[in-house]
Order: structure tokens, then sequence, then C-alpha cells
């Protein structure tokens, strides 16, 4: 089991996050800790029920284990650098973090695979952009201090590299950082070598590497900068790196190296091509292949043929897809890669004729086997073939002349993938098992890649049946982690389906979890809604707690977003949505304070103002100060507090605020304070907080003068501080709002003995400010305290205002304590 302090690190650095303000160095209990505790903030929500004693309980399962997290090993020491470095502590022994920092790479290197350069595929035993920041503090860190250098030798800064340039999953923040400092110090080691007069072949023996330039570190440079969206510098640094390059004494006449060197450096070139076209850069990539051809010469082979090609193709510019296609290559034979991308190019943009030509051409020039796969599904994607049809095709490739008569070209695996994939790719998923069912006729077995098409096109079928079947041949075969992508498609799949199958889910997500797979986060995201629909909250917590401690920030937030959706959904209960918010806070403190507002008043809107006040309350002890509330969430905490009154959760609120340092008083919030105080039922400490405003040097606002109304006619003799309020704000002639109106003939109904006066100004509201009634005789009959006042009020308002007192009516009335109340909404703000 992972140590405590591993999940401990992670959740403090998740609380910090990047660039965050120091956190406090509390201790936060783990994970599992935390799970088990969840039912203890609200005792009427459990996610367990009471234990009882019984004879048959000899014969129970054991309580359920819930599982650690997956932490990468030596991950932990990089969490726990980043955590200490957050809260400006002294950071561990400097052997133990080279250890784990050594650690963490040798595994990720363990895992990984190749990727295309150029190419944007993530590869296994990548890093994501969180775990890249972690590795830049922690190695900046390491590298900064006395005998920092010494710790890394050349072949751990290469293979540091060899893991950053890995293309992640999402997306890459952090990687091009890490590549230039291992880079950078790479260099400065290098020039330190030649600053003390070490030969050439002295530093090639030092660093251990083959080529006498070091050209290995800046071509995993160059990569980096091409991959991760910076092609513009890679382009500034070749023409440096070229400066350099061995001179012919005469017009070509190289030595061997110096050819070499030559070659490598076009080959790196191709990788800045390509980096330009991905980054859709026109202009820098004609240019810096007439420069190629100009001053290297490079010529117009395969692989520039490939990028210029698709690069127009892939934006549908039909003129240029064709002048860059029909160019002549210098040597050699058109990539596959490129006619496959020109067949989809003509389908789109409706170039059938064209390419039906090109096609033509194609057969007649006595293709590969890997051009004649590219035939056949063009023949399917754009002619409509059928099986039949492709028969007859093979028969036509088989009698092609081969340089070697012996051997004739015939279909494989690769033919019959091919084919399934494009019958998968024009939504037809019945000529797709016709195709399996070819292989088989044609005695090809199926290959793994066979199987995960047809998982695929039979998921998009939704056929359910057939996509378990498939899975199951699958699992007996699989070795590595090609199926990753299409199991978590079958996953999401089987969570979004009108009854999702519970069992089969947790099955498959077993079989994952017993490889050391880590789910994408969108499938994380569908298993624990499907997990809280079927209340089982400890398959929520062990799914949480597998994968999301190897996701970045971002992928972290895919999850938190489905967690806070499914919290405030109206349509759920509050049972069930309190128990998903225990694990988000276990698991999510990184949550933003906009999104801990958004789940606070979402519990408001509940009436359920003790939860909210808890949400608060959490946010109120967080361990970073950039996510603590500032006065603008007190003041709509108090706001939700006035529209759904608890006495006890505002003594709390109100307690929190009085120990906060950070938060100076103002006028909204003590607009705030009177209005939950005055919701409370206790009137007249709410005054108490209008004296405050009115001392204060802010003053009063118009809600101000609104929330005091209220709070006068719910207050003892509130009547004589309204008259004050009103007779000042006459005497300086202020414009008064309908509200604070509606509010001051409320203050005087309430006294019982002014109700002449109330229909005096109501008159005169009408003659002299040109108001409508609207809510004021609701208000004041509302206000009345007796049964005959109320009467006599109604008989007067139904001859002088039928009409509006007509519609007040329609509102319809509530009995109360104090006498009948119209369902009239005064809301008050801040």
């Amino acid at each position: 089991m992972r140590s405590q302090l591993t999940r401990n690190a992670h959740r403090r650095l998740l609380a910090g996050g990047p660039g965050a303000p120091p956190c406090p160095a509390s201790v936060l209990s783990s994970y599992h800790a935390r799970a088990r505790c969840l039912a203890a903030s609200t005792p009427s929500l459990t996610l367990t029920t009471p234990p009882r004693r019984t004879f048959f309980g000899v014969f129970k399962k054991p309580a359920r284990e819930l599982k650690a997290p997956d932490v990468p090993p030596g991950y932990e020491t990089l969490l726990q650098f980043r955590a200490l470095e957050v809260e400006d502590a002294r950071p561990p022994e400097r052997e133990g973090l080279v250890a784990g920092f050594k650690e963490f790479f040798n595994h990720m290197r363990k895992r990984g695979g190749a990727a295309k350069i150029g190419r944007r595929v993530s590869v296994p035993g990548s890093i994501n952009s969180t775990q890249a920041f972690l590795a830049v503090r922690l190695l900046r860190h390491l590298l900064s201090t006395e005998g920092g250098g010494d710790s890394f030798t050349f072949a751990d800064l290469k293979l540091i590299l060899e893991i950053a340039v890995r293309p992640p999953r999402g997306k890459a923040d952090n990687h091009l950082e890490l590549v230039r400092l291992v880079y950078g110090e790479t260099k400065r080691r290098i020039d330190h070598m030649r600053t003390i007069g070490l030969s050439e072949e002295e530093i090639t023996q030092a660093i251990g590497i083959s080529d006498r330039d070091q050209s290995t570190f800046f071509a995993y440079f160059i990569t980096a900068l091409t991959r991760f969206g910076a092609s513009q510098e890679a382009v500034e640094r070749m023409n440096d790196y070229q400066e350099n390059l061995p001179k012919p004494s005469r017009v070509g006449a190289y030595t061997d190296d110096g050819v070499k060197v030559i070659q490598k450096a076009n080959g790196m070139w191709m990788w800045v091509l390509r980096g330009l076209a991905n980054e859709g850069l026109e202009d820098e990539l004609i240019r810096s292949f007439s420069k190629l051809v100009k001053e290297n010469g490079v010529k117009y082979l395969a692989g520039v043929h490939e990028i210029l090609t698709t690069f127009y193709a892939e934006r549908n510019r039909v003129e240029e897809t064709k002048k860059w296609f029909s160019k002549p290559l210098f040597a050699g034979s058109i990539n596959p890669e490129t006619y496959m991308a020109v067949v989809r190019f003509a389908l789109r943009n409706n170039e059938q004729e064209w390419l039906e030509s090109v096609m033509e051409d194609v057969v007649n020039s006595r293709p590969t086997k890997q051009v004649w796969d590219v035939v056949f599904q063009w023949a399917v994607l754009a002619k409509g073939k059928g099986v039949e049809d492709i028969k007859g095709m093979f028969k036509v490739m088989g009698s092609q002349k081969t340089e070697d008569p012996s051997r004739k070209l015939e279909p494989d695996g690769d033919t019959i993938n091919s084919l399934i994939s494009a019958a998968a790719e024009i939504n037809n998923p019945y000529l797709a098992e016709r195709f399996a069912m070819l292989g088989r006729e044609l005695r090809i077995p199926p290959t793994i890649q066979t199987m995960l098409i047809q998982l695929d096109y039979r998921l998009d079928a939704g056929d359910m049946s057939g996509a378990a079947e498939v899975y199951g041949k699958l699992q007996k075969v699989v070795q590595g982690d090609e199926d990753v992508p299409v199991v978590n498609k079958y996953l999401r799949t089987l969570c979004t389906s009108s009854q999702p199958p519970l069992e089969r889910i947790i099955s498959v997500t077993a079989d994952l979890e017993h490889r050391h797979i880590t789910l994408e986060p969108e499938t994380t995201r569908s298993l624990c809604g499907v997990f809280l629909r079927f209340d089982q909250q400890f398959e929520v917590i062990d799914t949480l707690s597998l994968h999301t401690v190897s996701y970045s920030l971002e992928e972290r937030a895919i999850v938190r977003q489905a967690m806070m959706d499914y919290i405030t959904d109206r349509k759920i209960s509050t049972a069930r949505v309190w128990d998903c918010y225990q694990l988000l806070k276990q698991f999510f403190p990184e949550t933003s304070t906009d999104e801990r507002v958004r789940l606070m008043d979402s519990f408001f809107d509940r009436k359920r103002p003790d939860m909210a006040c808890y949400i608060f309350g959490h946010m109120r002890g967080h361990g970073n100060p950039a996510q603590r509330p500032n006065s603008d969430i007190y003041v709509k905490c108090f706001e939700g507090i006035g529209r759904f009154p608890d006495a006890e959760s505002l003594r709390m609120v109100h307690n929190m605020l009085k120990m906060d340092t950070t938060v100076e008083m103002n006028t909204k919030l003590y607009n705030g304070l009177m209005l939950a105080y005055a919701a409370c039922g206790d009137p007249i400490d709410a005054l108490g907080f209008w004296r405050d405003i009115t001392n204060s040097r802010e003053g009063p606002s118009y809600n101000s003068l609104a929330i005091v109304m209220w709070a006068c006619e719910l207050a003892p003799r509130g009547e004589e501080t309204a008259r004050e309020i009103w007779k000042k704000m006459v005497r300086m002639d202020l414009e008064i709002p309908k509200v604070v109106f509606d509010g001051y003939l409320g203050a005087l109904a309430a006294s019982g003995k002014a109700q002449e006066e109330v229909k005096k100004l109501i008159g005169e509201m009408e003659r002299g400010w040109g108001w409508g009634m609207g809510l004021g005789l609701g208000v004041t009959f509302n206000a009345i305290p007796t049964m005959e006042g109320k009467n006599a009020f109604a008989d007067w308002a139904k001859v002088e205002h039928p009409e509006v007192w007509g519609e007040l009516e329609k509102t319809g009335r509530r009995e109360t304590i104090d006498g009948p109340k119209y369902n009239i909404e005064r809301r008050f703000e801040a």
C-alpha cells in the first residue's frame, strides 16, 4: 500500500496548484481515512447502514477494503517536494530527491514506446502536464543547488529528454520548459568542457554518445520544439545549427563524416517542416522548404511530398493539393499515407473524377502491397464496392508481375483490416462483418488490430452483445496497451446505455485495474456517473483513488465538472448529491472558489442552508489562502441565509467572519449581516448593523435602505426608526426607489397604528411619484398585525385599487402564526 505521505503531498500540491500562494503546513489525512469518515459531516446522510448485532452476523463478509492510489514509483518525491515548496518549508535531503526523480523517469521509460517524430500521438510512458511541471520545479531546484550538476550523468539527462518529448494524452503546457531546462544543462556542460580545453574526442567520450557534434541532445530539443508548438523557433535554431556544419573544400566534396552530419541535419529539417505544417504556418513552411532545396540540396522525395500534399489536403485547398501531389518525385514512390490523405480530400471536395484518374495511374504503375491496400479502401469509400468486387481486385493484384516471380502479391491481415476500417468509416457495419468473414474465408487469421476495429464499429452500431464477444476474445490475446483507447470507449458506451450493466462495467474496470491501466478522464467521468446513480459510493472512491492521482489538473477538471453537474442537478435527491459533494471535497481540493460558490448556491436553492454553510465552512478552512472566501462570497452566503433562514448556520458564518483578518468590513457585508439576522428573526441585532453602516465612512446604499426598512417592519417599535430614516431621506431630497417605499409602508403598517397614514402615502405615491402599486398593497397587508386591521385594509383596497388587488389575490394566501399572508416574493440584495 502506498504511503499516506504520497496522498497527502498530492492533495497539498493540488490545493496550492502551479504558481499558487503557499498554503498552511497542516497535515491532510489520507484518501482512505477521509473516505471512511464521509458520513461524519451530516449524521442524517450516511454511506452505510448502522451495524446490528445478530447471530448470523458472524457469517457476514468482511468490510470492504478501499484501494490505494496507483502512484508511479518516485512520483511521491515530486509531490512531496512541491508540497513543501508551496508551504515555503525546508525540502528533504537532496540524495532522496535525486533518487526519487530518477526512479520516476526510469519507471516511465519502462512503460514507454516510440512515437513518430513530428506526430502528436500519445504514447505509453508519457508524462502529463502536471507531472512535467513537478519535474521542472524539482530539477530546477536540484540543478541550482551546490553540486547539483554532479547528480545527473549525461545518460540521465538523455533519459529525461526521451521521456519529456513523448506526446502526452492531454495538453503539453510544461513539457517544452522541461526540455529547455535539460537541454540547457547539457549545452552548459559541453561548453564548459570546451572552455577548459578538452578535445572533441574527449568530450564525446565524456558524454558517452557516438556523435562528435553532440547532436543527439540537439535532436531531442528540435523534436520538442516541433512537437509542442514552437516550430518557428525550431527554424531559427536549425539555421544557427546549419551555420556550424562542415563546409566542403569544393562543391560536392564533403568528407564521409560531413555527409553524415548533413544527412542528419536534413532529417531534423523534415521534423521542422512537419511541425510547421501541424501549426499551420504556410509561409514559413514554403520558405523553409525552398531554402533547403537551394542550400542543402534537399530533393522532392516522398517525405516532403507527404508533408506538403497533406498540409493543403487537410485544409481543402484544391488547387494547391493537386499541384503538390502531381509534382514529380526526384526518386522513389509516393507514400501510402499520402494516397489515403488524397482519397479523403477528394471525397470531401467532390473531386472523384480527378481521384479516379489518380487511382487508375496507381493501378497501372505496379504499386506495392501497401499502396494496393489504399486502392481497395478507395474502392469501398468512393466507388461503393462490395465483397465480390474486392475479390476480383485481389485477382488483379495477384496477376501483377513482381521483381521476384516466385512471390505473388496477396491480401494479408493488413488488407482485411483496411477494408474493415473503410466499411466502418462509411457507417456500414454489415459490410465490415462481410469483410471480416472474407478474411476467414481466405484463411487470414484475425490480428489484434482486427479485433480492435471490430470492437470499435460494433460499439458505434450499438451491437453490445457483439462488442462483448470481441472484448472477450481480445483480452485473451492482447499483450500491450494497444487496446486501451477502444476499451475506454467500450466502458463509456456501457455507461451511457439506458440500463447500464453494472456487473459488466465493474468486470471490465477490474481487468484494466489488474493491468495497471490508467483510465482516460472521460471514462472516469462516465464511471463515476453510473456508480453514483446506483449508490455505489465505494466504487466511486476506488475509481477516483486509482486514477485521478495520475491525471493532470486539466484532466482532473473533466471528472470534477461531471461531479459538479451531478451535485447541482435538482432532479437528484439531496442525500445523494451531498454524498457526492463529500467525495468532491476529498478528492478535488483544487476546486475553485467560483465552483464552490455554485455548489453553495445549489444547496440554498434546495432549501438546505445548513449544507450550504458547511460548504462555505470548508471553503473558509481551505489550506490555500487563494481559495478561501473573500468579502463578496461572505455577502453571497449571507444573502442565501436571508432567503432560507437558519440561525445556527448564521452564527457559524458570522463567527468565521469575526475571525477572518483578511476581510475588511464594508457596507455590502453589513447589508448581508442585517439581511441574514432579520430573516432569522433577530431584527434588533439587524438594526445594530444599520448603526454600523451609518457610522462608517462608506455610508448606506439603496440596498441598505431597503433592508433596514424590512428590519424595521420586523422589529418592535421599528416604525420609529423607519420614520427617522424616511424624514432624513426626504430632507436630503434623495431619489427614493420603489422597493424602499414599499418597505416603509410595511414598517408603518406593522405598528398597527398607522393605517390612515399608509393609505395617504399610497395616494401620494400614485400622484407624486407616478408609481404603480406593484407589491405595495401586498407588503402592507402582510405587515398588518391584526386580523381586524387586515380585513379593513382589504376592504379599502378592493374599492380604491380593484385591478391591483385582483392581481394580488391571484397569488394566493397562506396561513401563518401572524394570520393570512399573500404569497409575494420580496428578494433583497446586499
